[in-house]
């Protein structure tokens, strides 16, 4: 079905914003990042971009195409931090919409789709991605407009009241497919608007056919008595920088406060289901550790990381195996080869850079290719 276009917009400040958001789980508002924080934007990841594919001499273009997601970005460039630490009203509309005195930034990211050359976010909430006990909130910022077929986010109206579900795995077939939906929204935004998304309302979007690329600046939060739950979301990459132990309010530097920290609980207390996996299937929340683990056996090896297993000259190994074991034909060896290389690329690229494919498109090639048949050779992922 087409989906309605949300089109409503407020000024940030004003009263009807934060009814809106309630009862919507989404509200559209202008006033929190301006032509000036806009261009910041524009230039810190051209900075960012820069810098990453210069690591792994490739190509800025390429980069973006391969690895369209950066993550902590006011760690990497003087003009996130500026903008985040100084210019913004960002924490001041954060505190606002969840109603709390203080708010601790999460992290910040971009996420480019370039035109014509990107792919579908499917259906998620994301404070289920998010190792603390209270619900969050996000702010997207596109630097340009974004038109129906540009990407644009499409929502849930109002499933925000629908509770927490499993964190969605992208990488399985099926799922919160929604598009029969009555609820679904489309929400096209300008420059200089913000949409401003409940941690529970469900959410996602479409591949840019548009005119131009579409570059939107993400920074996620939670309240500031929030406390850290590992065993949710403890996969999650933000995770290895906390501080503080399990059940202790989140504190340290890679989560800077805004305002105060409250003396009772604030917030939305959460409590969600842990991701559910099919059997023989690959993961998006396991996915690099599996695919070392069937390589591993493809060679006969100890468990390896991903780095050391694709190491130089490995990969003709891991070809001449798939082969000889009868679990790929001869004549897929060069896209094999290809897999392999995109693979220890991916690696590299986050360990030096933090930036990945949000997409998850050579994981799913290895799987099709060659990660099926392993895993029911061996009678798991």
């Amino acid at each position: 079905m087409t989906p309605e276009l949300g089109a409503r917009r407020f000024e940030v400040d004003d009263p009807e914003a934060q009814r809106h958001f309630d009862e919507r789980g989404f509200v559209i508002v202008s006033g929190v990042l301006d032509d000036a924080d806009l261009e910041l934007v524009g230039r810190g990841w051209e900075r960012v971009v820069q810098e990453a594919s210069s690591k792994v001499e490739l190509e800025p273009t390429a980069f973006v195409e391969k690895f369209p997601q950066n993550r902590d970005l006011w760690r990497k460039a003087p003009e996130f931090e500026d903008l985040l630490l100084r210019r913004t009203r960002q924490p001041w509309a954060a505190q606002r919409f969840l109603g709390v005195s203080g708010v601790r930034l999460f992290h910040d990211h971009a996420i480019c789709k370039p035109a014509h050359r990107s792919g579908t976010i499917p259906w998620h909430q994301d404070s289920a991605y998010w190792p603390f006990d209270r619900v969050g909130i996000s702010l997207w910022s596109p630097t340009f407009d974004v038109h129906p077929d540009g990407g644009c986010l499409e929502v849930l109206e109002g499933s925000h009241r629908d509770g927490p579900g499993a964190p969605q795995d992208f990488l399985a077939s099926g799922g919160a497919i929604r598009r029969d939906d009555p609820r679904l929204v489309a929400l096209p935004v300008r420059r200089g608007e913000t949409v401003v998304l409940h941690g529970l309302t469900w959410h996602g979007s479409g591949p840019n056919v548009g005119a131009r690329d579409r570059l939107a600046y993400l920074t996620l939060w939670v309240p500031a008595t929030a406390r850290f739950v590992p065993e949710h979301a403890g996969w999650h990459p933000s995770a290895a920088h906390v501080e503080v132990g399990p059940g202790e309010r989140l504190d340290g530097p890679w989560f800077p406060l805004f305002g105060a920290v409250s003396d009772v609980d604030e917030g939305t207390p959460i409590a969600f289901p842990l991701p559910r996996r099919s059997p023989g299937a690959p993961s998006m929340f396991s996915a690099s550790r599996d695919i070392a683990a069937q390589i591993a056996w493809l060679l006969d090896e100890r468990a390896l990381g991903m780095g050391e297993l694709l190491g130089p000259g490995r990969s003709d190994r891991v070809i001449r195996a798939a082969i000889a074991t009868g679990l790929m034909p001869a004549k897929l060896a060069s896209e094999l080869e290809e897999v392999l290389a995109d693979l220890e690329l991916q690696e590299r690229v986050r360990r030096e850079s933090t930036a990945r494919d949000v997409y998850l498109r050579v994981v799913d090639r290895w799987w099709r290719l060659l990660g099926a048949q392993i895993a029911e050779a061996r009678g798991g992922p």
